[in-house]
């Protein structure tokens, strides 16, 4: 009994209904109508590394470690911020099922830089480094995948995700392609467990969310890629197989922001070091603000394109950059350090000790009594303090405040804007990109699961107790979610306490063998 999950970052039913509807996505019609689907709820905040990381362990970020794409620690001058490329605990269910004996295969999945040595095959994902670096287990399946599918790549260049060089549909499209080959060289392999994961439609929804609302053919043929890699993973299961696609967190287009570090500055909870910083800021939002007020942003994006390839300006060089405000840490007790809010829709806030709880509370009051003047909807939705992230060895240190926008809304933390409230776009509509929101995607289908029906929505946390369960395995004590019973006519039941005895036992050697493997492999890799 095996099991595919297909995962897909960003993915999101805005998307996905209009084109099914359409008869565009026949593969995704097909678990529509043969098999289960559901919302899956992300993390709070719903940002790529620690979604997929509770996707592959079932676990808060209290207790695998991540929380964005940089970790923050104190320092002399200011917090000191390190890049996030995997997991600091926990177990992963491919851990977990190579403990077990299972032959498991994981390809392109977020946060698996450095590959671990696995029963099976491992190709790390997003925020691993490029090709050149050492990025599969084991080390000689990147021989066999470059020669196989010599373009292959982890993921875009920053500067072409972000829009600043080349054509970004044309390039998700090319590098789904050699997903695509990719998998079909994997799906080649013997394996138990398979899990793949998308990169192209968190890509294109950032930047072309307007081109998929109006159903542009440039962009609908990423879709129908990934519709044709889930027909292969459909081909490719026998009756008992379990497939189950998920996506870490859904999309919306955003109309509007609310430079919320600007808001806490003018409050008084932070102060620059140096204040002519600001004043350059203001400078360049002002120049911006004219540049939308006249209709000139193509004209404006051409000149910086070309600015960019003489070197006069700089091309992004990492997808979410460290950009920590230059901050007086001697009166600064409230600041934001990550800009990740500002594709996310949400800000996470520090305080510094010196705050006192009741300022923490009237913080929050003050933020979820705004309304946008332009049509009177709520800033925040949700709120949540630390304890949203969870309780283990990893839980924050600093206390926080997590605040989540609402429909169509983000929060930019550039500091200097002239104005809090702004509206973006260039078409007319106001909306020219997209940004995360709360609520994901979720199908099940094959083995033992109920047919054309929806489900209540589930939770990252749920999706490695359900799958172990299909399996036949036993679920780990320190898992955080639940079995997604209701997708399921029955559930293969757990094995007893005695075949896990037995089965432990052997399992045991073979664990020793897989990490004295891993141990040489890196050994040789390093001389």
């Amino acid at each position: 009994m095996r099991v595919f999950l297909f995962g897909v970052d960003g993915l999101t039913f805005r998307v996905l209904h209009p084109l099914m509807e359409r008869g565009l996505l026949p593969n995704f019609q097909r678990l529509q109508s043969e098999g289960v689907e559901g919302i899956l709820k992300s993390t709070t905040p719903p940002v790529t590394p620690p979604a997929w990381t509770s996707i592959s362990t079932g676990l808060s970020p209290a207790r695998h470690g991540v929380y964005d794409f940089w970790t923050y620690k104190p320092g002399d001058q200011g917090p000191d911020a390190t890049i996030v490329t995997h997991r600091q605990g926990g177990k992963a269910i491919w851990n977990i099922l190579s403990e077990w004996g299972k032959r498991v295969i994981v390809a392109n999945v977020p946060m698996t830089y450095p590959p671990e040595p696995i029963n099976g095959i491992m190709l790390s994902g997003y925020m691993a480094p490029d090709m050149s670096a050492h990025v599969t287990y084991p080390a000689s399946f990147q021989e066999g995948l470059l020669e196989a599918v010599p373009e292959y790549q982890i993921d875009l260049h920053p500067a072409i995700s972000c829009g600043q060089i080349g054509d970004l549909t044309a390039e998700v499209i090319h590098m789904t392609k050699q997903r695509i080959a990719m998998q079909r060289l994997l799906l080649k392999e013997n394996w138990d467990f398979f899990f793949l994961a998308h990169m192209g439609a968190d890509r294109i929804q950032h930047m072309r969310w307007d081109e998929l609302m109006t159903f542009s053919t440039r962009e609908i043929e990423y879709y129908q890629l990934l519709d044709e890699s889930l027909g292969l993973v459909l081909a490719a299961l026998a009756p008992d197989d379990l497939l189950m696609v998920v996506s870490d967190h859904g999309f919306q287009g955003a109309r509007r922001k609310f430079y919320i570090q600007e808001y806490l500055y003018r409050g008084g909870w932070l102060r620059m070091k140096n204040e002519s910083v600001r004043q350059r800021a203001e400078i360049i939002g002002t120049i911006r603000t004219a540049i939308r007020t006249l209709k000139l942003q193509k004209l404006a994006r051409r000149v910086f394109r070309q600015l960019r390839r003489k070197g006069i300006m700089e091309m992004e060089k990492e997808h979410h950059p460290a950009r920590l405000p230059d901050l007086d840490w001697t009166k600064t007790r409230a600041w934001i350090p990550s800009s990740s809010g500002a594709l996310a829709g949400y800000a996470d806030i520090f305080f510094d000790a010196s705050v006192s709880e009741e300022e923490i509370q009237q913080l929050q009051d003050d933020l979820c009594s705004l309304r946008d003047p332009d049509n009177g909807q709520s800033l925040v939705t949700e709120a949540h303090r630390e304890d949203a992230y969870g309780q283990g060895a990893f839980a924050p240190k600093e206390r926080h405040l997590i605040v989540q926008t609402g429909e169509n809304t983000t929060l930019p933390t550039e500091l200097g804007r002239r104005l809090l409230w702004e509206t973006r776009g260039t078409n007319g509509r106001g909306v020219s990109s997209g940004v995360h929101h709360p609520e994901g995607v979720l199908y099940l289908y094959g083995a033992g699961v109920k047919h054309g029906v929806s489900i209540a929505p589930a939770h990252v946390y749920d999706v490695v107790p359900t799958l172990l369960t299909h399996m036949g395995v036993s679920l780990p004590d320190e898992l955080e979610g639940t079995v997604m019973a209701d997708a399921f006519e029955q559930l293969v039941p757990l094995p007893t306490a005695v075949q896990d005895s037995i089965v432990m036992q052997k399992l045991k050697k073979l664990t020793s063998h897989i990490t004295e493997q891993g141990k040489a492999e890196v050994s040789v890799t390093e001389h």
